[in-house]
């Protein structure tokens, strides 16, 4: 028993100073763990309570829109109201299958409601708007090739191309109908979005492709009007175009404002193609360009800027506070993702410190992209971001930054493209307008100033008029000189390939009206 008793001290001394071991490594974890949260605390605050100062804010319920009540609101009547009427678990459930509709056929019917549904096995190419930045107009003849035949649709005797397409997509007149009166009677637009929901990134937006959808319909339909010289009933179907894209106006979220952004370029274009064949009346395009003036394209940019931040910092807050069960890699997808287990074990300090990084990218980068002040438009700065991020080297302080922001600097261009495209529709209304008035298109943009326009927009990137050309008698051509700021004399610029779409990055940012046919 006595020859027993050493070993078993000299285990108990082992242990005991494994023990120790342990204590002083737990120690200085948590003493590392403690100083981390300490500093990430106080440098997200310091900054935080500095820009606040400033007038900015980082709390997301700032910038969720108050309701409406549903008799004035847009997004409650019958047609669209189905959107949000769904059933749903929490964040992964969504994502296998908890997602339900209640009204099913309610539903289905607004995700239809397209006009380029296909029949298994066609071959026939999708209806094409054409492309304003490539000086194209909508092809009838192959929208009406993909409707003859397409059982999706209403079909036509007729051989005449517009004919063929607009009964195709008179199917869905009496939803259209529905909401002309609606647009009539509720003044409003809210969509029960559920800002509340958490994580951040499961808030669904499931309005946004039925509206983009819908404004498509409104556009096509548009120009088979204009080309059957039913001109009313095209500048309907466009003023029902803009008050969908309006309706998504007040949503805090930069996937909404590119989403307005395309619909406002999709109706844009069917204006442009009623001034092509010189249809609209004095006062449809006085209309036109009331619509068009309101138009703040680049204020609304940094508005849902400032939203998406705030957003962004609620998500991180929203996995700093889940600890060990959250990850933050879900933010880059759109459902859980795999991996980013290490990321479970970031001291809430760290979580701190990304919120800091993200928000001066935004502070010292994507907000001084534009100058709203004096509407002036930077790529320079842009330049500098996308620069900075590649040269930026990953640490535990950036990482979800540098995961985040690359996703941001495109947005700066696709709103300035519209914006340009916006004010070189009002230029060619106004031109239009004079036209009509003095039998001729002006030699000069200052013609049109005071009686058609109060002032000529100014390009955002040098702050000189937009640029006119006359091409003929009828023809002409109004440009900006787009993203690298150099007058390329009115040329655009193509990415390579077989069907080349445009730059843009290069070249000049042109919207052209070809002689009449």
């Amino acid at each position: 028993m006595n020859e027993s008793t050493p070993p078993a001290n000299k285990l108990i001394r082992i242990l005991r100073r494994l023990l120790i071991i342990a204590a002083c490594v737990v120690t200085v974890i948590a003493l590392f763990y403690a100083e981390e949260d300490l500093r990430g605390k106080s440098a997200w605050n310091k900054f935080k309570h500095e820009e606040e100062a400033k007038g900015e804010k980082f709390d997301y319920t700032a910038f969720v829109p108050p309701p409406v009540p549903d008799d004035q609101n847009l997004a409650m009547t019958p047609l669209l109201r189905p959107a949000f009427d769904y059933s749903t678990g929490n964040d992964n459930t969504r994502y296998e299958g908890g997602l339900r509709w209640r009204d099913t056929n309610a539903w289905q019917h607004l995700s239809n409601m397209r006009l380029d549904l296909e029949i298994v096995g066609s071959k026939e190419k999708k209806p094409s708007a054409g492309q304003w930045e490539k000086g194209s107009l909508a092809d009838l003849a192959q929208a009406a090739n993909f409707y003859r035949g397409n059982t999706n649709y209403p079909q036509s005797a007729s051989g005449n191309d517009a004919e063929v397409v607009l009964t195709a997509l008179n199917k869905f007149e009496p939803d259209l109908k529905e909401l002309r009166d609606a647009a009539a009677a509720r003044p409003l637009s809210r969509f029960p979005i559920e800002y509340n929901f958490n994580p951040p990134f499961a808030i669904l937006l499931p309005h946004l492709a039925p509206l983009k959808g819908l404004i498509s319909v409104c556009e096509l339909r548009a120009v088979a009007e204009l080309e059957l010289h039913k001109t009313d009933e095209a500048f309907a179907d466009l003023q029902l175009a803009f008050r969908l894209s309006d309706s998504m106006h007040d949503e805090p979220f930069l996937i909404d404002h590119l989403v307005r952004l395309a619909g406002l370029s999709i109706t844009m274009q069917g204006i442009r193609e009623g001034i092509v064949r010189q249809a609209w009346s004095d006062a449809q395009l006085a209309a036109f360009e009331k619509q068009l003036t309101s138009l703040d394209l680049l204020s609304d940019y940094e508005h849902a800027l400032r939203a998406e931040l705030a957003f962004h910092i609620r998500g991180l807050e929203y996995y700093r506070n889940l600890g060990l069960k959250g990850n933050p890699l879900d933010m880059l997808g759109n459902g859980p993702q795999t991996g980013g287990t290490a990321f479970n074990w970031m001291p809430d300090g760290w979580y701190d410190q990304n919120m800091l990084m993200l928000a001066k990218y935004y502070r010292d980068y994507l907000l001084p992209e534009v100058d709203e002040t004096n509407r002036l438009v930077k790529p320079a700065v842009t330049v500098a971001m996308d620069k900075s991020l590649a040269q930026l080297h990953v640490g535990p302080y950036n990482v979800l930054a540098k995961l985040l922001l690359p996703a941001l600097t495109k947005a700066v261009a696709h709103s300035s493209r519209t914006q340009t495209f916006v004010d070189q529709t009002r230029v060619a209304v106004a031109i239009e307008r004079y036209r009509m008035a003095h039998n001729e298109i002006p030699d000069s943009l200052n013609a049109l100033v005071p009686q058609f326009l109060s002032q000529i927009p100014t390009d955002l990137f040098d702050g000189q008029p937009l640029r006119y050309k006359k091409n003929g008698s009828d023809a002409y051509v109004i440009y900006s000189i787009g993203w690298n700021s150099t007058d390329d004399g009115g040329q655009i610029a193509l990415k390579p390939g077989s069907n080349p779409n445009v730059d843009d990055y290069a070249g000049d940012w042109v919207w052209e009206i070809p002689p009449p046919k």
